[in-house]
């Protein structure tokens, strides 16, 4: 009987052990729940701005053809000359004056066989000017010096940065005007900006300049530069409330 009892003292220290939770393991506490996304809508804005070119390009070759390389490089040099002294006159910048080296290249004749006929030298001459004006003063006097070729190179707008910054507060404006419909329509109230994606911007490139007859004797109205456009795009996401 002695025996029994004290078996029975053990099992139940055992079983306090255990209801005191030795190595039992708890439950880990619930998760807390995800924030809830706020709705949201995305448009996207287009702005630009134009302007009128303001900055001219301008290219002019002299060239000789012939079999005396040395006396052709004198006319050609002698031409580059009159127009750097030309752009001097005009007050043109050095820096907006670039003149090539010589460029002296054979000429051929394939039929009935090939044959060297000669040669070809020549020199181009590119030119930056400021102003229809000074663009139209070039011209003529480019025209008065016999050259082969003179050609418009293309047009500029120098404060093109600037005008693309305003293009791209247009296109946000844009986005927003846009999202303010929908939200309003929507019987939902705009919030701010989440998101903005700048899709690209549109800068003006060069331009052949174009030329039209005037009614009158002034050169300048005979050269029109009409106008370039500088665009951009952006992609807005905005809450809505």
């Amino acid at each position: 009987m002695a025996k029994t009892s004290h078996l029975l003292v053990i099992s139940l220290a055992v079983l306090g052990l255990s209801a005191c939770g030795g190595n039992t393991t708890q439950a880990p506490p619930p998760a807390p729940a995800a924030p809830t996304a706020p709705d949201t809508v995305s448009v996207q804005g287009e702005g630009s701005v134009k302007a009128r070119p303001d900055t001219f390009l301008l290219s002019a070759t002299a060239r000789e053809r012939g079999d005396d390389v040395a006396a052709m490089k004198g006319k050609v040099d002698q031409q580059v000359q009159s127009m750097l002294d030309l752009a001097d006159q005009l007050k043109i910048e050095e820096k907006n004056v670039t003149a090539s080296d010589i460029q002296i290249s054979p000429e051929w004749q394939y039929q009935p066989e090939r044959k060297l006929i000669g040669y070809q030298v020549s020199r181009e001459v590119n030119f930056r000017v400021a102003g229809v004006e000074n663009y139209a003063r070039l011209a003529d006097g480019l025209a008065k010096l016999n050259l082969k070729e003179v050609n418009p190179a293309g047009t500029e707008i120098s404060n093109a940065d600037e005008l693309a910054d305003q293009a791209l507060e247009k296109a946000v404006a844009d986005a927003r005007d846009k999202a303010q419909i929908l939200a309003r329509a929507a019987d939902r109230k705009l919030g701010k900006a989440m998101m903005i994606n700048a899709q690209g911007q549109n800068m003006p490139r060069p331009m052949p300049m174009m030329m039209a007859k005037a009614a009158t004797d002034s050169a300048t109205e005979s050269y029109r530069p009409g106008e370039q456009e500088v665009s951009a795009s952006v992609q807005i996401t905005f809450e809505l409330k």
